[in-house]
């Protein structure tokens, strides 16, 4: 029988987020937020969430604001340093519910998803532990010139120009596609999504790609040390989670880190057996970094009294 989730919502700077909660069987418990990627809202992540709540982790799946069924206009706003935001408005949620522990919070995303999750661990120093799965940005101009050619960035710069000066006059945004996939296995996946989730919406404000470009939390990820990290990259055939890009980030990333490649392409952590494998490496990791380890406690101020203890 699948999970049903309590639905929540949680302020985000003004903005009303909406939340899937799902609890597990004992509580309080160490607790998670998940966050999805473009093609992706909250209710695709229940499909990654029982293994969490399985093995004990309270688990809140967010939409960020514009998206999906939060609140904020216009609708499609994809700005990756506002999903940061909402991240850690989750967190404070979390904090407030009486079935957490509230030292005792990590954060997981997908794609984008998990460079925007490590952005917000960065951050925020009440994040205990962080996974990264199938991991898509790093640096947005890189990326996105990796995807698209020179030419074909060129041309994105180019409607964004214009696309100025449409802000400039009227202050609006063009809308555009979310996402135009062309691998075989893919190519279908934004309107499949909107067949199986009614909030999806594969569409997006053109602005949004300003906000892309920019978003580099690859310049930042050696600020996330001490809270640990893991990363599970896509080994196989994958234009759209390029290995490359998560050897990157990772090369800078600071201890304790660990860096996990799976033989699968761009579908294979979504669903089949790379979907079971890397959904067992990140429970091994909160498991180990959220409930195992001991939270970091103030060294009281020496005593006499103390001092002679020790010389015992």
């Amino acid at each position: 029988m699948a999970l049903q989730p309590e639905h929540v919502t949680f302020n985000s700077l003004g903005t009303r987020c909406a939340g899937d909660l799902y609890l597990p069987a004992t509580t309080p418990a160490p607790a998670l937020v998940l966050g999805h990627s473009g093609v992706m809202v909250k209710e695709a992540l229940g499909f990654f969430a029982p293994y969490f709540v399985d093995a004990g982790f309270v688990v809140l799946a967010i939409d960020y604001r514009t998206v999906g069924s939060s609140e904020g206009e216009p609708r499609g706003q994809d700005y990756p340093e506002r999903q940061v935001e909402d991240f850690r408005s989750a967190i404070s949620y979390l904090q407030t519910r009486p079935e957490v522990q509230p030292e005792r919070i990590g954060v997981w995303g997908v794609s984008i998803g998990g460079s925007v999750a490590a952005q917000a661990a960065t951050l925020d120093r009440r994040v205990g532990a962080v996974v990264v799965q199938s991991p898509s940005v790093w640096n947005g101009w890189r990326s996105m010139e990796r995807l698209l050619g020179r030419e074909g960035l060129r041309a994105v710069r180019d409607q964004l120009d214009a696309d100025w000066q449409r802000r400039y006059q009227t202050g609006d945004s063009a809308r555009v596609p979310h996402l135009t996939l062309d691998h075989d296995n893919v190519q279908d996946a934004p309107d499949m999504s909107e067949q199986i989730f009614p909030t999806y919406r594969n569409e997006k404000t053109l602005d949004s790609a300003e906000h892309l470009l920019t978003f580099a939390p690859e310049n930042l990820i050696h600020r996330l040390a001490p809270t640990p990290l893991l990363m599970i990259a896509n080994g196989g055939h994958d234009p759209y989670h390029a290995l490359e890009e998560a050897q990157s980030a990772y090369a800078k990333a600071g201890e304790p880190k660990r860096l996990e490649i799976l033989p699968y392409d761009v579908l294979g952590m979504y669903t089949g057996p790379g979907l079971e494998e890397a959904m067992a490496l990140a429970v091994e990791w909160f498991d180990r970094y959220l409930r195992q380890t001991p939270l970091a406690t103030a060294t009281p101020v020496p005593t006499a009294e103390s001092i002679a203890k020790m010389r015992r």
